[in-house]
């Protein structure tokens, strides 16, 4: 393996296709026991992170570059799987993961030192992105997640730096939203398998639950966050022409400051928290009353009430394990959006949905229990192995059958310990394929995208030892 020889590189530049890598910029390392101080959690491994530009698609589905987070553990005799970590509203373009200083960066090195191979996307619109945000729309976060994930395997690929078949997904804020978004994407769209999820104090039901924190009589926390949730759908959709069709004075020059990107999101918040005191005036009085009546009475067929329940990321079933987690005193996400997305996921028929409260902790206050629950989470599901698996030995008495086997198949390995182990598929050139571990069966799935032809499975075993069997793919 080369793995440490790729970590002494400042600078990796690929060719600049769909999904792929176009650059990767080494940023800063962080060691063991630094972190074990920082961090409220025991670190396990040294951590190198790294800034990543790649190709993806803008919320119209045309291409475009955004750029991410990655965050290695090292060990070099160690296979560790992926997690996406989605970050929580910024104040500006520049304060997201791929920035050094930025606090949310710790989350992301917090699950690399716990054996993660972490990514945290910027989303399109921030960091090296262009344009505007699209605030809370689910699919350009689900894709700018998704299409970091495919570029980031086959940069590692591609510096022969090993990783498992497993994918965890998690977020907080509106990264609960776009990790709902995302683990919705990756299960019912692709072919990548989701090992576990875990959607913290997430805003899942736009068209609801959020949108009646509109009507409220108090003045909200972040009314500019509210109201940049409106700008952003306006945007995407093409509600209207004009943004004063929507919005009214003396709102709409902070508004459309903003959406001319001459104001960031912090700055706006401000500005239009202090035109609301000073107008002793809520959030929803800076709408068109056009624009309040349709939102008020939530008209089905109206485009407004239909963008808002598109981007609701709740309604499904999840197959891989989900942890809902929420705080009872928080004051910008209603924590009933968990309860919801619970009842209607349990409806829908999932049967893995686990749902857990950090108890009467504000939205800040709820971070660190909310990320703890999601260590401990996906604890229960990870494999971390080693890249050796020993020398081979005869074992006779262990078959593997069918054989020959058609892709797709389900192999069976029998006459192994019972228990999970670790397994490599290689080609004829010694090329590994595929790589993961056994059911606790001896069940290996073979995806429909290997090659026909003859291969070598290799399985460790729990003597530190391993078997090699051939096997012909049809």
């Amino acid at each position: 393996m080369r793995l440490l020889s790729t970590l002494t590189c400042l600078l990796f530049v690929f060719p600049t296709f769909a999904q792929e890598v176009i650059s990767v910029e080494e940023q800063d390392f962080n060691f063991e026991f630094v972190l074990d101080v920082l961090l409220p959690i025991d670190a396990e491994y040294d951590v190198q992170n790294y800034k990543v530009v790649y190709t993806t698609v803008d919320a119209f589905g045309q291409p475009d570059t955004a750029s991410g987070m990655l965050s290695l553990p090292l060990d070099q005799e160690l296979v560790f799987p992926l997690a996406v970590y989605n970050h929580g509203t910024v104040p500006n373009r520049e304060a997201v993961p791929s920035r050094e200083g930025v606090f949310e960066r710790n989350l992301v090195i917090a699950l690399a030192a716990k054996g993660f191979i972490s990514l945290a996307p910027d989303y399109v619109g921030l960091g090296d992105s262009e344009g505007f945000h699209p605030y809370v729309h689910a699919d350009s976060e689900a894709s700018a997640g998704r299409d970091m994930l495919i570029a980031v395997r086959g940069w590692l690929e591609s510096r022969e730096i090993p990783f498992n078949e497993q994918v965890f997904v998690t977020g907080y804020s509106q990264g609960g939203h776009a990790a709902q978004a995302l683990h919705r994407e990756l299960e019912l769209n692709t072919d990548i398998a989701v090992t576990a999820g875990a959607h913290l104090s997430g805003p899942y039901s736009i068209s609801d639950i959020m949108l009646n924190t509109l009507f409220s009589e108090e003045l909200a926390t972040l009314p500019g966050y509210i109201a940049y949730t409106y700008i952003s759908y306006n945007n995407v959709y093409g509600w209207f022409d004009s943004l004063d069709q929507v919005f009214v004075d003396p709102y709409l020059p902070v508004i459309d400051s903003l959406d001319q990107l001459q104001m960031s999101l912090g700055e706006f918040n401000v500005r239009l928290d202090t035109l609301l005191r000073q107008n002793d005036a809520v959030v929803s009085d800076i709408f068109q009353d056009s624009v309040l009546q349709v939102l008020q009475t939530q008209d089905p067929d109206n485009v407004i009430i239909q963008s808002l329940q598109d981007n609701d990321t709740y309604d499904w079933a999840p197959v891989s394990p989900t942890l809902l987690y929420y705080c009872t005193e928080d004051e910008q996400v209603p924590f009933q959006n968990a309860l919801l997305a619970d009842s209607v996921m349990r409806a829908n028929g999932s049967t893995v949905v686990e749902i857990a409260t950090g108890g009467p902790l504000n939205h800040g206050g709820c971070v660190v229990p909310a990320f703890t629950a999601t260590l401990d989470f996906f604890a229960q599901f990870a494999n971390v192995y080693s890249v050796s698996l020993g020398a081979p030995i005869e074992r006779p008495e262990i078959s593997l059958q069918p054989n020959p086997a058609t892709r797709g198949d389900n192999l069976q390995l029998r006459g192994l310990p019972a228990g999970a182990h670790p397994f490599f598929i290689y080609d004829q050139s010694g090329r590994q394929l595929l790589s993961g571990l056994t059911a606790d069966n001896g069940g290996i799935r073979l995806p429909g995208t290997l090659p026909a032809g003859w291969h070598l499975v290799r399985v460790g075993l729990p003597s530190g030892e391993s078997v090699v069997r051939r096997i012909v793919l049809k």
